[in-house]
């Protein structure tokens, strides 16, 4: 590998297209025009729905079209793209059907495909890919089946045995061609706290534990790869940990069923010298995670690896809390080394969907480079433990994290003590007792130095 290890190499990430096929750029409000009957509004500006999209909607055709554009027009020969799901919009099942959904696949499939022809293709399935929505069932299905249809060329362009794999149960692992670099895809979905088809089952029963074999499958396949000293790339769509952007109660939001996620980070730590990286999406923001060995009670630990979460090409205004909002459109062009698999750099590119709007013209642009705009030397866990302090501590470096956060839609000054010590608990601590009890913990202090600055302006009044 010695001839690859100078050689750099990029890839596509992108996520959460949620195309709404009923979109209609028309006068009229957005509960006439955009399929989420959202009571929610975030306008572009002005009183006709834009073009490319609104903010209390998800993405119209016109916007789909543009985000793959642009990667054609910024980066037309990635080594390949990851494409980590949640393709349909944000709307009740009783407008859905198994076969609108293959619809919607087959139709951005296809618009992929079309520009990048002979690109690789790494894709998984979103919780919005199935019908019902969030329901998917433990082994092969109906819709599985005939996605791996849909993305067969792609998945017998890859070497091991991934379409039948896909088919069976929704994951697989693929060698990058030319690179040191693996990647595991995983099947998020069987841990999804929503599914109901997984979350019933008892501890006692094997598939409660571990439905589907796959911590045990990706427990023998990290092992496999560490001994053919490959380097991982963990991908899915729904991440551990908490969600960054709820603030309704200390104990936070979160995706996982809690013993799925103990599981997780119990394979991460176990298997932290193969994974490079972690690359997964649905909160349709821009943040990070990390993950630690040697915790003990108020002390981290040694970071051992990390969590990229990529923002969505949806710019839904989610109706999960008031906090939440929403987000201008991103997609994300990953810099590598192939020798080595390290992460040289991440671009984010986004539209401004009010200027898009306005001006009638889709003008993807860089948003920011993740090096420079932190001041980083390299992308690594301890890297990125450094900056996550810093983000804690300084309130202009965290300020740059929060913009990006929403992709250059919403005031860091919204985001007050009590937010970014909530962005600090969810970055630092993926286990679900940690994160609230870091959440007590960093809000009893900013508390406490809240009280101090008001004592001391009192003494100065008098």
């Amino acid at each position: 590998m010695d001839h690859l290890s100078v050689t750099r190499g990029t890839f596509w990430h992108v996520t959460d297209f949620h195309y709404d096929v009923n979109y209609t750029a028309s006068t009229g409000s957005t509960d006439d025009m955009c399929w989420a009957k959202t009571s929610v509004r975030g306008r572009t500006g002005g009183n006709k729905p834009g073009k490319f999209g609104d903010y209390a909607c998800d993405a119209p055709l016109a916007l789909v079209n543009s985000a793959v554009d642009a990667m054609k027009k910024i980066d037309p020969n990635p080594d390949f793209i990851l494409w980590t799901g949640d393709d349909t919009a944000h709307v009740s099942d009783q407008y859905f059907s198994e076969e609108k959904v293959l619809e919607i696949i087959s139709t951005l499939s296809n618009i992929i495909q079309q520009s990048f022809q002979y690109t690789l293709v790494i894709p998984v399935l979103g919780n919005h890919d199935f019908h019902p929505k969030n329901q998917a069932p433990i082994g092969e299905s109906s819709i599985q089946s005939k996605v791996a249809e849909i993305w067969a060329e792609w998945l017998r362009s890859i070497d091991t045995e991934a379409y039948s794999s896909f088919r069976s149960s929704g994951r697989y692992w693929a060698d990058i061609p030319n690179s040191s670099v693996t990647m595991v895809a995983l099947n998020t979905l069987l841990w999804y706290k929503s599914n109901d088809l997984t979350s019933g089952i008892p501890d006692s029963d094997p598939s409660g534990l571990d439905p589907d074999g796959q911590f045990v499958w990706a427990d023998e396949l990290l092992t496999g790869l560490s001994e053919r000293k490959r380097r991982v790339y963990l991908v899915g769509h729904i991440p551990p940990g908490s969600f960054e952007r709820y603030q309704q109660t200390q104990a936070g939001f979160h995706w996982y069923q809690e013993r799925h996620n103990d599981r997780y980070i119990q394979m991460v730590e176990k298997h932290a010298a193969v994974i490079e990286a972690q690359f997964f999406a649905h909160h349709h923001t821009d943040s990070f995670r990390l993950f630690f060995k040697d915790q003990k009670t108020n002390d981290p630990g040694t970071p051992i690896s990390y969590q990229l979460i990529a923002p969505g090409v949806t710019p839904w205004r989610s109706t999960l809390s008031p906090e939440t909002g929403a987000n201008n459109p991103g997609i994300r062009l990953i810099t590598y080394d192939r020798g080595s698999g390290q992460i040289l750099e991440v671009s984010t590119y986004y539209l401004n969907l009010t200027k898009a709007n306005l001006e009638g013209e889709a003008d993807w642009t860089l948003e920011y480079d993740f090096t420079s705009a932190y001041n980083l030397d390299s992308i690594t866990p301890t890297s990125l433990y450094s900056l996550a302090r810093d983000l804690k501590n300084e309130r202009s470096i965290f300020e740059k994290y929060y913009q990006a956060n929403t992709v250059s839609l919403e005031d860091p000054a919204k985001c007050t003590a009590k937010c970014q010590t909530l962005h600090w608990c969810t970055i630092t601590e993926v286990d679900y007792t940690r994160f609230n009890d870091c959440n007590i913990a960093t809000l009893a202090s900013v508390n406490s130095a809240m009280a101090l600055t008001l004592m001391m302006l009192s003494v100065l009044i008098r």
